[in-house]
This record gives C-alpha cells, structure tokens and sequence, in this order.
C-alpha cells in the first residue's frame, strides 16, 4: 500500500470522527461544512510549492468537471443528512461506501486494470465488511426511501468516477491540489446559497463554534481528497477505491475506541476483521 493512500485513509477516518463532536457541542452542520470547504480550498492553493493564475485554471478541460463535482459534494452531503434520519445510519451508511463498485468496475472495463479471482473475492468481501459495520440492524426501507438510496449509491459512485476519469485524462501533473482548490471552492460556494436559505428560515446565524469545527474539519477533509487522488497515480482505481473504504471502516472504527472508548461488537469485530482481509486481497492479489 501505498504512503498517500495510507494517510488519505487516516485523514478520512478522521473526519468521521470529527463529526462525532459535533452533536456533543451543538455545531450546525452545515454552517461548518460550508467553512470546511472554504478551508480545504484554501489550503489547495497554499500547499503547493508552486502557484498558477486563473487564467491558467480558467483554460483547463477539468473545470466543467470541478464545478459539477463541487455541487455534488453539497447535494450529496444534504442527502445523507436526509437519510440518516429517514431510513437510518445503518442503510445510509451502507449506500454510501458500496460506491467504491462504480469506479473499480470502470477502471476494470475501460482502463483494461489488472484483476483476478483473488481481487474479485476481495470486492466480496469487502461488500460483507461494509453490511457488518453497521451499527444498527438493517431494515428494508419503504415508499421514496428507495428513491433516495438509488441517489446516495448512484451519486456516491458517479463522484468517485468522475474523480478517477479527471485524474486519469484530464488533470496534468501537479496539478492535482489546483483542481481540488476549486472543487472546494464551488462546492463552498453552493454550500453558502444553502446556509443563506437556512438562515432565511431559521433565523439562525452561524456561531464561532460553527466556523472553529468547520476549520477543524477543512484540514484533514482536503488531504484525505489530496492524498486519493495522488494515490491513483501508483495504484489501479480497482485497488485504491476498495482499499480505501474498507481502510476507512478499519481506522475510523479503532479511532472512535480510542477518542470515544466505544465497545467493538461481535459483528464489529468480524467487519474489521473482513476489511483486514479484504485489503490484503486486493492489495496484493498478484503475489498472493
């Protein structure tokens, strides 16, 4: 495995945990994803050694792609919000990490990348992991939650997609953390019409909590996104995506025992041991 795959993995098990606080000290969740966004932004221009204008940016075939994926990043965040409270955070959860289906089967099909009857167990697995991880017993949701499960998996996948097609044929080298700067960017800036209509409605104004957890979450929220992308420079997107939801299901999970001193079940237990085989599987189903 990869360095930037293993801290894209941390970074992103980080963040699950990060929202944990939120409900303990009353943050808006909005309010701080919007600052999030503005911070992860901001530190995709700072990074980098070197800096480009925006007329290079604005000339770039990526753009289209980063100001779809920007409103993606704020609908699909709203939608799972939704969700969670609709059908539940089992189901939710479930629908949003199977996604990783979409981009390894692209990059098995139209990026002809390696695979075998190892690799292929290694997505089964990975499949059980993600069903065991839930915290919660499953139920078959009823009337539209179908609907909103379709648009959380399909949504999910066509991210991650989309992600993997940029990196692949549209984004030069170096240029990875310009490309995120203004993803986050857009995304900010469609996150900051939603908050303008909450605040509408609400009354409600962000609080210095709001922008403080927002920023807290902004750091590790740009190099778990950073450090994927860079990833998928050294491994297939067949390895790297499945790699990285069954990683983030491993350290989020030993994260919340530590910060949190949360018991592992039974079935907690069998998930994490699922995602331990599954990405030795896919890893390294060429030596294996």
């Amino acid at each position: 495995m990869s360095l930037n795959l293993l801290f894209a993995i941390i970074s992103a098990s980080l963040l699950f945990n990060i929202f944990k606080y939120f409900e303990k000290y009353k943050v808006v969740t909005l309010n701080a994803i919007v600052v999030n966004y503005l911070v992860a932004s901001s530190l995709s221009f700072i990074v980098p050694e070197e800096t480009k204008s925006i007329a290079y940016s604005l000339d770039q075939p990526w753009l289209p792609i980063a100001i779809l994926l920007g409103f993606i990043f704020v609908s699909l965040f709203q939608v799972m919000a939704y969700a969670s409270q609709l059908i539940g955070v089992a189901t939710t959860t479930i629908a949003n990490k199977i996604t990783f289906i979409f981009p390894t089967a692209l990059g098995i099909i139209f990026f002809n990348e390696d695979w075998n009857l190892l690799k292929l167990l290694g997505f089964i697995v990975a499949i059980a992991a993600i069903f065991l991880s839930a915290e919660k017993k499953i139920e078959l949701p009823k009337g539209n939650s179908y609907a909103i499960i379709a648009l959380l998996f399909f949504g999910g996948g066509l991210l991650e997609s989309l992600l993997n097609y940029s990196n692949k044929h549209l984004i030069a080298k170096g240029d990875t953390s310009f490309y995120f700067g203004y993803l986050f960017f857009f995304a900010f800036v469609f996150g900051i019409i939603m908050m303008i209509r909450q605040i509408l409605k609400t009354k409600t104004f962000p609080t210095g909590k709001d922008i403080l957890w927002g920023v807290i979450l902004g750091i590790p929220n740009y190099f778990s996104m950073y450090l994927l992308l860079e990833s998928l420079d050294e491994l297939p997107s067949s390895t790297v995506f499945p790699v990285a939801n069954m990683g983030v299901i491993l350290f989020s999970t030993l994260f919340s025992v530590i910060l949190f001193k949360e018991e592992i079940s039974k079935k907690k237990a069998l998930a994490l041991g699922c995602s331990i085989l599954a990405i030795a599987l896919i890893s390294f189903y060429n030596i294996i």
